[in-house]
């Protein structure tokens, strides 16, 4: 397995399922621009690089926000403790 295909995996596997396939196309299709027509390993690490932490990245595209107290309980639920 290549590291593109590594990456994009890591991104995918924490997004709901019915996501996955179109995100996991737009990611390759948006790496694939980024690098260069004769690209090296060296290449493909540093667009990766650029692309960020696959975790970050995958939040990016959920739908809802991945905190368990938002900003309208923070300061009931500091009251409360």
């Amino acid at each position: 397995m290549n590291l593109i295909e590594v990456y994009i995996h890591e991104v995918t596997r924490r997004l709901p399922e019915k996501n996955r396939e179109d995100i996991a196309l737009e990611l390759h299709s948006t790496i694939e621009d980024m690098l260069p027509d004769d690209y090296s390993e060296e290449d493909v690490k540093e667009c990766l690089k650029k692309m960020g932490n696959p975790a970050i990245l995958a939040s990016g595209y959920r739908d809802q926000p991945m905190h368990l107290i938002g900003p309208l309980y923070y300061d009931i639920y500091i009251t409360l403790l």
